[in-house]
């Protein structure tokens, strides 16, 4: 995900399954994840997943969203007025109108409003909120299986771009993307069919470290979001149905695993792009305009 405002030391805060049929083609027997070991075993997480190996996941995190308002015990709130950090013309705030909880679900909002100074320092001027949280200073992980179930707005038109990403709690091995970061689901409304996974390091490809086979037909309706994150080894799954993998090589003198051997926390956000490229914000760009999410949740 695009970092264009601030430094990322300031950053504050870091799916019932869905028929096959909505998915964009993939090959012949491409991969799954195993099911559930048994729909009578439950924990946090609900029915208790099984490993590759046939062990069981354990529940590390969830959040269901069942409250009036967000769990600030377990999310925090990117505000950038305060933090300096944005993406694209997007001035994250830590308010209601931005980020509500209600009737089980996460509502991220972005909104088109008067013309507004974002910021004091390296401040820009832009007509556009948007809602971040991430679990920074609550939860962080290294390895595991992550996962949301959500859904994007219904548009076609560009200027949107949200979704799910994970960022290291520590700049271990130095600035971005040094350090690592895990794209999980990331959104583009003027591409709206895909949700793309990628992988940002030092020595990273393009064309190699980011699928755009990870794509749905029905991007509006909900679909579950994960990545299964091994030491040598990271896999990306749409309803369980596996749509990209990869094994990094970073640069030297960093070494796999690295950068990915860290903990990372998840975040969650919804905003806009800039005004430039195939993504820019037009008039016909809808606003407000909501990321929904049903549930967050991870495992060891």
């Amino acid at each position: 995900m695009r970092k264009t405002v601030g430094t990322l030391q300031r950053l504050l805060i870091g799916a019932t399954l869905v028929g096959a049929a909505a998915l964009a083609p993939l090959p012949a027997g491409a991969p799954t994840e195993p099911a559930a070991a048994s729909v009578l075993a439950r924990d946090a997480c609900g029915p208790i997943l099984k490993k590759w190996n046939g062990t069981r996941w354990r529940c590390s995190f969830v959040d269901n969203f069942n409250g009036r308002q967000l769990d600030r015990d377990k999310w925090g709130v990117q505000e950038s007025q305060r933090s300096r950090f944005s993406t694209g013309m997007t001035c994250y705030m830590d308010s209601p109108k931005n980020i509500k909880v209600r009737q089980g679900k996460l509502r991220l909002i972005t909104l088109k409003r008067s013309w507004l100074l974002c910021g004091a320092y390296k401040a820009f001027i832009t007509r556009f909120t948007g809602g971040m949280i991430g679990t920074k200073g609550h939860f962080s992980q290294t390895y595991g299986r992550f996962e949301i179930r959500a859904k994007f707005p219904p548009t076609k038109e560009g200027g949107l771009h949200g979704g799910f990403w994970m960022y290291p709690i520590e700049k271990t091995y130095g600035q971005w993307p040094e350090s690592g970061e895990m794209d999980v689901a990331e959104w583009w409304s003027y591409t709206p069919h895909v949700v793309l996974s990628a992988l940002h390091y030092d020595g990273r490809t393009k064309a190699e470290d980011s699928s755009k086979r990870c794509r749905t037909r029905t991007p509006a309706r909900f679909h579950r979001y994960s990545v299964l994150w091994r030491p040598t080894m990271m896999r990306f799954y749409i309803d369980g149905r596996e749509c990209f993998r990869r094994a990094w090589e970073p640069d030297a003198p960093q070494k796999r695993p690295q950068p990915f051997d860290h903990p990372f926390s998840m975040i969650l956000n919804m905003g806009v792009t800039e005004y430039t490229r195939d993504a820019k914000i037009t008039n016909k760009t809808e606003f407000p305009s909501a990321f929904v999410v049903d549930y967050a949740k991870a495992w060891r």
